[in-house]
């Protein structure tokens, strides 16, 4: 891999696993918050079953969505076409934006399980959320070794040297063939 090339991945996955570590520890602290029930006094006209029910439903299309997302974001074709279009530094863009991207989301979904928290009053919401977040943090969590990966197999190869034994085309053809 080219030197500017390494520079390049070395940084993006460092601002991505920055992002991912920091989604896990406000994942982490809003568990903490509102086991230790340190919950914001919400209006109680926010209290409904209603309000509940959209956002269980909102936590659970972000954490099927990230799946979707993630899956299509990376599909092998995908990152091919990338690189060979736009270049190594446009794929690894799109390594660091999707996997902030899905950081975010799981930032996202603790937030609402902090919220419906506070609304039921309740930390059984919180902590279910919190397992879905986590989930979905460490679902996205970044490996170096897979961007590595990505990058090598999107580079074009070299043709192999030729080999010493091999007979060549000025000696007689092999048995079997015609000439």
């Amino acid at each position: 891999m080219v030197n500017v090339a390494a520079n390049e991945l070395d940084s993006r996955y460092r601002i991505a696993l920055l992002a991912v570590v920091g989604m896990l520890a406000l994942t982490t602290l809003l568990i903490v918050l509102a086991y230790t029930d340190v919950l914001p006094t919400l209006p109680g006209s926010l209290n409904s079953a209603v309000n509940r029910g959209v956002i269980w439903i909102t936590i659970l299309f972000f954490g099927l969505g990230v799946v979707a997302l993630r899956r299509t974001s990376f599909a092998a074709m995908r990152l091919r076409d990338i690189a060979a279009v736009k270049g190594v530094s446009e794929l690894l863009a799109t390594l660091q934006k999707t996997t902030i991207l899905v950081a975010l989301i799981g930032g996202v979904i603790s937030v609402l399980g902090y919220i419906l928290s506070a609304m039921t009053n309740d930390v059984t919401n919180m902590r279910n959320a919190g397992i879905i977040a986590l989930a979905v943090l460490f679902y996205g969590f970044p490996r170096r070794s897979a961007w590595q990966r990505v990058v090598q197999a999107t580079q074009p190869q070299a043709p192999p040297p030729p080999a010493d034994n091999l007979p060549s085309s000025s000696t007689s053809p092999a048995k079997g063939t015609t000439a």
